[in-house]
């Protein structure tokens, strides 16, 4: 290893030569490993919507049919609370 390295040299960078074919090849089959991972991760998250979209509608339901009890239970039996109780 010399002991005197000029301070003004650049790293070097190695060339590759890549054939045309060779490269279109790597490039295609590049492309259809990124098309079956966004199909991957498309799918992924529409199962998760799918799921949050059913957890949300049965709390939505319920508080539907909680309040459609109370409105009933109010309004039918307003006046007489001994036959509710």
């Amino acid at each position: 290893m010399p002991e005197h390295m000029p301070e003004d040299t650049k790293p070097v960078v190695p060339v590759a030569v890549v054939d045309p074919d060779q490269l279109r090849d790597v490039m295609a089959r590049l492309e259809k490993i990124e098309e079956k991972i966004e199909f991957y991760s498309s799918e992924k998250y529409m199962r998760a919507g799918k799921s949050i979209g059913r957890d949300l509608g049965m709390a939505y339901g319920i508080c539907a049919g909680l309040i459609l009890v109370l409105a009933y239970v109010l309004f039918v039996y307003a006046g007489n609370w001994t036959a509710v109780i």
